[in-house]
């Protein structure tokens, strides 16, 4: 739909935010801690990463939104319990290392305010943000 129309997403002047208050769940799919790299699908990227070759690439961990609501300390937001996403962390991280990969962590650079109807939509002003941090890394790996 997105080609066919040019837009990503639809925002009725007034929508409901996303949502902060959790129930006290730690669950993640049908995952238990420790998340492993064995759970992702690593594939994907190492292929991705092959096909360019020689081509600058950049591995982004985009924004989402962080809760301080109910249960935040839980889960950071509807989609992750905070071990899920700090094991995930983790491992890109040193996934990235290990392969030589340029990997730009900005999970956190976006203030919850700057989210819209979903922990990973943000509003224009959380996008300028997201382009601010994110230019630095573009025109360095474009060297």
């Amino acid at each position: 739909m997105w080609s066919a129309t040019g837009i990503d997403q639809v925002y009725p002047s007034d929508y409901e935010k996303a949502q902060t208050d959790f129930e006290a769940d730690e669950s993640y799919h049908d995952l238990t801690a420790p998340l492993t790299e064995d759970q992702l699908a690593i594939n994907a990227l190492e292929t991705g990463f092959r096909v360019v070759g020689e081509t600058p690439m950049l591995l982004v961990n985009e924004p989402m939104l962080i809760s301080s609501g109910a249960n935040s300390d839980i889960r950071y937001n509807f989609f992750y319990p905070r071990w899920a996403y700090d094991d995930y962390r983790e491992i890109m991280t040193s996934l990235s290392q290990d392969n030589g990969w340029t990997y730009v962590d900005l999970w956190d650079t976006v203030p919850a305010n700057e989210f819209t109807n979903s922990a990973i939509h943000l509003t224009p002003a959380g996008e300028n943000m997201l382009a601010e941090n994110l230019a630095p890394y573009i025109l360095e790996n474009c060297k």
